[in-house]
C-alpha cells in the first residue's frame, strides 16, 4: 500500500517544502521504505543551489518518524528529536542532481516509550549517498 506526500505531511512534523518524503512504497513493523525526487537548487536545505550529503540523515529521521506514526495508528506526529547519529556514511559531498529518484530505508532496530534507533540508507538507483544509524528521542505521550 502506498501512502502519498498528502497523508505523510500528516503523520510528520514537517509541513510543506520541509517535508521532505514524497510516498511510502512499503512498510512493515521491522523497516519502511520512502521516495523522493532528488533536490533541486531551490530545495530549503539547499547551499549555494546544491543540496549537501549529510541532509540524506533528513530525509532518513523523516521517514522514522513516518514510521513510528504508522505503527502507533496516529493521525498525528509524536513529538520527537533526532538525538543521535551514528557510524554516518556518506558517498560524497552533494546529493546528485541527476532528475531521479532517492531512495530512503529504515529498519527498527529498538523502540522503546522513550525513544527508537533506526538502521538507515539513502540513495539512488545508481548511487549509495548515506548509510548509518540514528536514534530518536521521543516525546512523552499524552494521556
Amino acid at each position: 500500500m502506498t501512502i502519498d506526500r498528502t497523508r505523510i505531511q500528516q503523520l510528520v512534523p514537517h509541513a510543506g517544502s520541509m517535508c521532505l518524503l514524497d510516498a511510502v512504497t512499503e512498510w512493515s513493523d521491522a523497516a519502511i521504505a520512502c521516495t523522493s525526487a532528488l533536490p533541486g537548487p531551490d530545495h530549503p536545505l539547499a547551499r549555494d543551489r546544491r543540496v549537501p550529503a549529510i541532509i540524506a540523515t533528513e530525509y532518513a529521521a523523516q521517514a522514522t518518524a513516518v514510521h513510528g506514526a504508522l505503527l502507533e495508528g496516529s493521525d498525528q506526529p509524536r513529538a520527537g528529536m533526532l538525538a543521535t547519529l551514528v557510524d554516518v556514511q556518506l558517498a560524497g559531498a552533494f546529493i546528485p542532481e541527476d532528475g531521479g529518484t532517492l531512495s530512503i530505508r529504515a529498519e527498527l532496530l529498538g523502540r522503546s516509550p522513550a525513544g527508537c534507533m533506526y538502521r538507515f540508507e539513502v540513495g539512488t538507483a545508481r548511487t549509495l549517498i548515506a548509510s548509518g544509524r540514528l536514534t530518536v528521542v521521543l516525546a512523552e505521550q499524552a494521556r
